[in-house]
């Protein structure tokens, strides 16, 4: 199922040394954002230098409006995975749904290989839209023309949701983002089983916003820890760097999640460390590159 895309991309791995000393081994951070209101806080160029500073191997980035990940992709070349957001202006969030110039963005981006998946694109249970509407499904056909993965951010009180997605479009790599949230290993460990075409991560899941994946030890809850060793191919991770990390901002305020980034990184880090080490490599890079069709040379 899941087949790799037409361009093998590949990544020489330098190993930064962090502040500790230590060296940082090669993390896949497969949700990022960059953002009209991150703009003015960071440039992409500050962000390319935090990318590389941390080891990121390669990174999955969405910008709203969707052209903003390009913009990252050119200040850190290779290290940038672009994806197309349907959110194509600031407020693209609200109505990305009512117009086929989304379609006709994507569509040209993909053709052009200037994105490499699309998403992330966000549903709640009982508000529009839901997965049904016709512009989400023309973008499952997008995603299944060029062959790119799609980041759904779905939230919901069950798995049925997202199990009736990926068991109706079996042929589109699906990448379940925020596992940790408002559901538990138990639902997650059914759409593993219902769906392998899905790649589950747990980004945005840190104590400073959301919690509900580590313990006060920062480690994976006992839950959460024989899940991933249960399917230990079939999860990756993310920082999420957005400006809810801090609680304190208004919607009308500037994006500073990149400031927090650095922090969500150790965060994940420290969990992963716990893991048994062909575990603990497979879910901080392997498992990511090999659902995203990339080759990581090191």
């Amino acid at each position: 199922m899941r087949s790799i895309l037409k361009a093998v991309l590949v990544f020489t791995v330098v190993l930064a040394a962090p502040a500790r000393g230590e060296p940082a081994k090669p993390f896949a951070d497969i949700h990022t954002h960059y953002n009209w209101d991150q703009v003015e806080v960071i440039s992409a160029e500050e962000v390319a230098r935090k990318l590389a500073r941390a080891n990121v191997a390669f990174t999955v980035v969405a910008g709203t409006p969707s052209h903003l990940a390009l913009r990252l992709k050119e200040a850190a070349g290779d290290r940038v995975l672009a994806f197309f957001s349907p959110y194509i202006h600031p407020l693209g969030r609200r109505d990305w749904f009512r117009t086929a110039r989304v379609l006709e963005q994507a569509e040209t981006g993909l053709r052009e290989g200037h994105y490499q998946g699309i998403g992330e694109v966000h549903f709640m249970r009982g508000f529009k839209p839901k997965t049904d509407n016709d512009i989400f499904l023309q973008l499952l056909q997008l995603a299944r023309k060029y062959d790119v993965p799609v980041l759904v951010h779905l939230d919901a009180g069950s798995d049925v949701p997202f199990r009736e997605l990926c068991l109706a479009h079996p042929d589109v790599r699906l990448i379940f983002a925020h596992a940790g949230g408002n559901l538990y290993p138990e639902h997650i460990r059914r759409i593993l089983k219902a769906c392998d075409n899905v790649l589950v991560e747990f980004s945005a899941r840190d104590p400073w916003r959301y919690g509900g994946l580590t313990g006060e030890d920062g480690l994976l809850l006992p839950g959460w820890r024989r899940l991933v060793l249960d399917f230990p191919d079939r999860f990756a991770t993310g920082t999420d760097p957005v400006w809810s990390v801090t609680r304190t901002q208004s919607w009308d305020m500037a994006d500073d999640g990149w400031d927090h980034f650095e922090k969500l990184m150790d965060y994940h880090r420290k969990w992963l460390e716990d893991l048994p080490p062909d575990v603990e490599e497979q879910v901080r890079l392997t498992n990511a590159s090999r659902f995203l069709g990339i080759e990581v040379g090191q």
